[in-house]
C-alpha cells in the first residue's frame, strides 16, 4: 500500500473539518422542478413552540425537500442538522446540535464544547440542561430540524433527546424527519397534544402535484392518461415520479413506457435507475459508480478517489442532469447524493467491479487523513480492510477523541479491528482509563490484562501517540499497577491492594 500523503497543518485541518461540518448545518437548496406543497405547509404551520413535529415516511417521499421549503418560507429562525451514522456518538451528536443552534443563537456551541471536554460517558443530561437554559430565557421562538433521524441507533442519544423533550423550553420547536418511528415517547406526547405528525398518506403526491412534477420535467404535452397511470402506479411516491420523469425525457414511445411501468417501489426504482443510467454518457456513469462510496462529495475529493482531474465539472454536470445530487453549500463546494440513488450505485459497483472497491476506499482514506478528518479516514480504511492503517489513525487521533469525550466512536472503531491490533498496550491502557470513567470496571480490568499480555517491546517509544494520557513507553508495568490501584479505590477496596 502506498504511503498516504502527509497531514496538512493543524489550522488547515481544522478549517476543513469546519467546512465539512457546515455542510450538515446547511439548509438544503430547492432543486429545479420542485413542486411547492402548500397543503402540507399548512399542516406544519399550526404547531406551536414546545412541541415535537415528526415527519415519518420511507425513503423518497420528499421529507427533506418539504421541510427545507417550509423552513425557508417560515418566519421563525431555523437551526438545521443533517444527521449521519457518526452522530451515534452522543458527544458528537450534541456537539453538532449545538453547532446548528449556534447558527441562530450564537454562543451555544462554545458553552456545550466546554461541558463536553472531559465529560464522563453517560452524563449528557448536563449538556442538554445547558442547552435548555440557553434557550429558555429567549422570547423569540426557533425551530430545530434533525433530518435523517432514522440513522441514529444509539440508545444513549435517544435517551438524551427524550430528556430534551421532557424539558423542552417554550421557545423551541423540535422537528424530526425519519424513515421509521424513533424510540421516543410518541404516544405520551400524542395524548398530551404535543405531537404533530406527517406520514406516508400525507406525503404522497396528489394527482395535481404529480401532474405538475411530470409536466415540468417532460413538457406540457404529456397526456393526461400517462400522468394518471404513473401517479397511480407510483402511489404518489415522489422518487418514483422523479425517475419516471427522467426516463420520459426525449422519448417518443410514452404510451409503451407507461404500459411497462409497474412493480413495488424498490423494483420500480431499480428499473428506472437502469433506464436513467443507460442514457447517460459512459464517462459520467463511471464517475457516479466510483464516487458512490462517498457520503459527501467535493471536486478535490472525487479527483483523489477516481484519479481524474475534472471532478468539480462532473459534479456540476450531474446536478444539471437532475441525477439526485444535492449541493450542501452556497458555493457548490460539497454535495450529497440521494441515499436511494447512492445505494443502487454502490450495489452496481460491487456487482460489476468488486476488485475496485478497496482501491477506492484506500484513496478516500488517504485524502481524509491528509485533511485531518479522522472519522472519515477510519471509516474508509476499515472498508478497505486496512487494519494496520486504522490502528495508526487511532493512535494519532486517540488523545483528541478522549478529550472531546467521543467514547462511542472509539468503541465502534475497536469493534471492527482484529484482536492483534486491539491488543496494542498503549490502546488497551488508554481504553481501560476511559472504561473506568464510564463505570465499566470489569471491561477496564480486561483491557489492562490485555496490555499485560502484549509482546515485550510492543510499548516502545516509536509510534507512541503524541500527547497520550500516559507515557506507556517509560514503564508499562508501573502504569498498569497505578491504574489497578485507582480502580481499587473506585470500588472501595483500596486496602486489599
Amino acid at each position: 500500500m502506498a504511503e498516504p500523503p502527509a497531514t496538512i497543518p493543524a489550522a488547515a485541518a481544522t478549517a476543513e473539518r469546519d467546512v465539512l461540518l457546515a455542510t450538515k448545518l446547511h439548509l438544503p437548496r430547492i432543486r429545479p422542478g420542485f413542486v411547492a406543497r402548500p397543503r402540507l405547509a399548512d399542516r406544519l404551520a399550526p404547531a406551536q413552540a414546545g412541541e415535537l413535529t415528526l415527519v415519518c415516511a420511507p425513503a423518497g417521499f420528499g421529507k427533506t425537500a418539504l421541510l427545507a421549503d417550509w423552513a425557508r418560507r417560515g418566519r421563525r429562525p431555523v437551526a438545521w442538522l443533517s444527521l449521519d451514522d457518526a452522530d451515534n456518538d452522543p458527544a458528537r451528536f450534541w456537539r453538532h446540535v449545538a453547532a446548528a443552534l449556534d447558527t441562530v443563537r450564537p454562543g451555544v456551541a462554545r458553552q456545550v464544547a466546554a461541558l463536553l471536554q472531559g465529560l464522563q460517558p453517560g452524563s449528557f443530561e448536563a449538556v442538554v440542561t445547558a442547552l435548555v437554559n440557553q434557550l429558555a430565557g429567549r422570547a423569540e421562538e426557533l425551530v430545530l430540524v434533525l433530518d435523517d433521524y432514522h440513522l441514529v441507533q444509539a440508545p444513549q442519544v435517544h435517551q438524551s433527546v427524550e430528556f430534551l423533550l421532557a424539558h423542552l423550553p417554550a421557545s423551541l420547536r423540535l422537528v424530526l424527519a425519519s424513515r421509521a418511528d424513533p424510540p421516543l415517547p410518541l404516544a405520551r406526547l400524542r395524548a398530551r397534544g404535543l405531537l404533530s405528525e406527517l406520514r406516508v398518506a400525507d406525503l404522497r403526491f396528489s394527482p395535481t402535484e404529480a401532474a405538475e412534477l411530470l409536466r415540468t420535467a417532460v413538457g406540457p404535452g404529456l397526456p393526461e392518461a400517462a400522468v394518471a397511470a404513473l401517479t397511480d402506479r407510483t402511489e404518489g411516491w415522489v422518487a418514483g415520479l422523479q425517475l419516471a420523469a427522467l426516463s420520459l425525457q426525449g422519448r417518443g414511445d410514452v404510451a409503451a413506457f407507461v404500459e411497462g411501468f409497474s412493480g413495488s417501489h424498490r423494483y420500480v426504482l431499480d428499473y428506472l435507475t437502469e433506464e436513467v443510467l443507460a442514457r447517460q454518457p459512459e464517462e459520467l456513469v463511471e464517475f457516479l459508480l466510483e464516487t458512490s462510496i462517498l457520503e459527501r462529495l467535493s471536486g478535490p475529493l472525487c479527483d483523489a478517489v477516481t484519479g481524474r482531474r475534472d471532478g468539480q465539472a462532473l459534479l456540476e454536470q450531474v446536478e444539471r442532469a437532475n441525477l439526485f445530487l444535492q449541493p450542501l453549500d452556497e458555493v457548490r463546494g460539497w454535495w450529497r447524493c440521494h441515499q436511494l440513488f447512492a445505494d443502487l450505485l454502490r450495489a452496481r459497483l460491487h456487482q460489476q467491479r468488486p476488485e475496485r472497491v478497496p482501491e477506492l476506499h484506500r484513496a478516500a482514506a488517504a485524502w481524509f487523513e491528509a485533511h485531518g478528518l479522522a472519522e472519515e479516514a477510519v471509516r474508509h480504511a476499515l472498508a478497505a480492510g486496512e487494519a494496520a492503517w486504522v490502528a495508526r489513525l487511532m493512535e494519532r487521533h486517540f488523545p483528541g477523541l478522549l478529550w472531546v469525550s467521543e467514547d462511542t466512536t472509539l468503541r465502534r472503531w475497536l469493534a471492527e479491528l482484529p484482536a492483534s491490533v486491539v491488543g496494542e498496550p498503549w490502546l488497551c491502557v488508554a481504553l481501560a482509563s476511559r472504561a473506568a470513567m464510564g463505570g465499566r470496571l470489569a471491561e477496564a480490568e480486561r483491557l489492562l490484562a490485555a496490555a499485560e499480555r502484549a509482546p515485550a517491546g510492543a510499548a516502545g517509544t516509536q509510534g507512541r501517540p503524541a500527547g497520550a494520557p500516559v507515557r506507556l513507553a517509560e514503564d508499562l508495568p508501573s502504569v498498569i499497577a497505578m491504574y489497578r490501584a485507582n480502580f481499587a479505590r473506585i470500588r472501595g477496596d483500596a486496602g486489599s491492594e
